[in-house]
């Protein structure tokens, strides 16, 4: 007898310690931060030398020491994994965990990111960062949610600028009969009401046209620019900060929902860091390769914030309706009263 009772108190102590093992290994369905081993696959399309991919090779690093090695990163930049949509589908499907793109590289899927696509959005940067990192940043992060992802925030490409051969652009009159690059049907329209003439060429096609005078200009960021080496062929790099162009981080969503609260807190710090050390990278990048030009014999100049603000008249006059036709009015009113609401 007092064998058997010992025997169903042993069985006792071993399925209640089991039962408490189970406890301390799942909570709501998320394993511990002590057994849980993460992988975090991240695809880019953007090189190794850009402050982008060196942003995230700081998360990485960050990550897994603060981690002790349990969250372990891998990074695919560029292009590696396929092109920006590419990627996105393999977020979707959970083939990857996390990618980045710019937002105008999804309006075909995601029609509201188009309200991103309007001219003279930003007066600078740091506008641009308000707006992106405040209501209207957050609002536009929601379209995702029905594909299964989750946004993290926004890095940037930056201002597209505007280089030709024939004259400095220092007020609206200047881009008249200036025949440069057109790449889309919205690009095209607003630079042909501002006066300029478009010829449709790829990327690839951009820099012998140049070369032959098939087109007088183009409009890129500073940093294509550069490494497209357009300064053999041209002569004016005007700082005209039409488009700002960001470069949206997301997630797949089952991923994100998946960790525990102390792995999703540290990983969104540490994205929150990356996002703004890219960002000073990028600045830092900027002036330094403003600062190169004109020693290639560029002749940079900055264009008055009221000569721009005519250009924002006549270009976004002409696509409003274009991109309001994409993105809905709602949205389209909300993001305009916020960054009116960020103008300083």
């Amino acid at each position: 007898m007092f064998g058997k009772k010992v025997l169903v108190w042993v069985i006792i102590v071993v399925l209640v310690g089991g039962l408490f093992a189970g406890c301390s290994q799942e909570t709501d369905g998320k394993e511990t931060t002590s057994a849980k081993k993460i992988e975090i696959n991240i695809g880019h399309e953007s090189n190794v030398q850009t402050p982008c991919h060196k942003a995230l090779l700081e998360f990485e690093k960050s990550v897994e020491e603060k981690s002790d090695g349990r969250i372990d990163i891998k990074i695919f930049p560029a292009s590696q994994l396929g092109k920006a949509m590419d990627m996105m589908e393999q977020v979707r499907r959970g083939d990857i965990q996390m990618s980045l793109g710019a937002t105008t590289l999804f309006t075909q899927t995601i029609p509201e990111f188009a309200v991103w696509d309007s001219f003279y959005l930003f007066d600078d940067e740091a506008h641009a960062h308000r707006v992106l990192d405040g209501k209207a940043g957050k609002e536009l992060l929601k379209p995702l949610e029905p594909m299964g992802l989750t946004g993290l925030g926004y890095m940037e490409i930056g201002f597209r600028n505007f280089s030709n051969s024939k004259q400095p652009i220092k007020t609206a009159e200047d881009v008249q009969g200036i025949k440069i690059r057109g790449y889309n049907p919205i690009q095209i329209k607003a630079w042909e009401a501002a006066g300029a003439t478009l010829t449709n060429l790829s990327w690839t096609e951009v820099f012998t046209s140049l070369q032959q005078n098939l087109i007088d200009g183009q409009e890129c960021a500073t940093t294509s620019f550069y490494t497209a080496k357009f300064y053999e062929a041209q002569k004016y790099w005007s700082l005209t900060k039409h488009i700002y162009t960001n470069y949206l981080w997301y997630a797949n969503t089952k991923f994100m929902d998946s960790l525990s609260d102390e792995d999703r807190g540290l990983i969104e710090e540490e994205i929150e860091a990356a996002i703004k050390l890219e960002r000073d990278l990028m600045k830092k990048q900027e002036e330094e390769t403003l600062a190169q030009l004109p020693d290639l014999g560029i002749e940079v100049n900055e264009v008055p914030l009221e000569e721009r603000k005519k250009m924002a008249e006549l270009m976004n006059a002409a696509v409003k309706e274009d991109i309001i036709s994409k993105c809905g009015q709602e949205i389209y009113n909300m993001v305009m009263k916020e960054v009116e609401a960020e103008r300083k």
